[in-house]
């Protein structure tokens, strides 16, 4: 636990490092304040924006879309690993497929779900769903796959088998590949969603920073780009913390 605020009080001294460079860089006057603000400023149109109720609104949209995309595209991405992987002749007729949409970035979904959902709430969370599903049963898979046969057969032996051994057997096996993989795609699907919001939605961060694009206010644009990294950096603090406590349950870690 000392270690773990140590580590937390390092965490916060680089971030408040970057921000006193990033003040430091911009007083210096090398660039007009208006297309390189300094932090400063930057949090004071932040503040200017929370107490309008403006962040507010347009962060609930984004959040919740990422919540709900995410969710249901990690979940059921895990529970079709799970179940690909259970059989052999199913894991080699469906990783080509797995793979092949593994390879395609979210924001290429666009043009498509455009046209079959259209303007709406579904466009978003259709995005980020894509955004995690693909990858998800891909790294239930890569985590299943290294489970040794010989365990699976003992496994079976003692009487493992349908759900009890995909949830008692492959489920732990695969967990460090499914909790990394959540992690990076928690962050992918903030960056998907205001990718979306930038493009065909009327709310959210990414409808934010382009409306202070169209009247060049780059303290604005800066503003929004901190609560989504900060979004973000609060994801995978939880993520990391799930991640701690269920390794510790299945032994994993001590």
């Amino acid at each position: 636990m000392k270690w773990f605020g140590k580590y937390l009080k390092l965490e916060l001294l680089s971030i408040i490092a970057l921000f006193a460079i990033w003040e430091f860089a911009a007083r210096l006057g090398v660039a007009p304040t208006y297309l390189f603000p300094p932090f400063s400023e930057t949090i004071t149109a932040l503040y200017n924006l929370a107490i309008t109720g403006e962040l507010g609104l347009n962060y609930l949209a984004t959040l919740t879309r990422v919540l709900i995309g995410l969710g249901l595209g990690s979940s059921l991405g895990v529970l079709l690993g799970l179940a690909i992987a259970y059989h052999e002749l199913s894991y080699r007729a469906f990783y080509p497929i797995v793979t092949l949409l593994y390879a395609i970035p979210a924001v290429a979904w666009i043009p498509l779900f455009l046209i079959w959902i259209g303007l709406n709430e579904g466009l978003p969370i259709a995005v980020v769903f894509m955004c995690s599903f693909a990858p998800m049963v891909y790294v239930t898979l890569t985590g299943v796959r290294n489970l040794s046969p010989s365990t699976m057969k003992v496994a079976q032996t003692l009487g493992a088998r349908g759900l009890k051994a995909v949830f008692h057997v492959l489920l732990p096996q695969a967990l460090p590949s499914i909790l990394s993989g959540l992690k990076v795609e928690a962050g992918m699907a903030w960056r998907s969603c205001f990718v979306v919001e930038m493009i065909a939605m009327s709310s959210g961060l990414g409808l934010l920073a382009m409306e202070a694009q169209s009247i060049l206010r780059v303290d604005i644009i800066l503003a929004v780009i901190l609560i989504l990294a900060a979004s973000n950096y609060v994801f995978q603090m939880i993520i990391e913390k799930i991640e701690v406590k269920m390794l510790r349950k299945w032994g994993y870690i001590k």
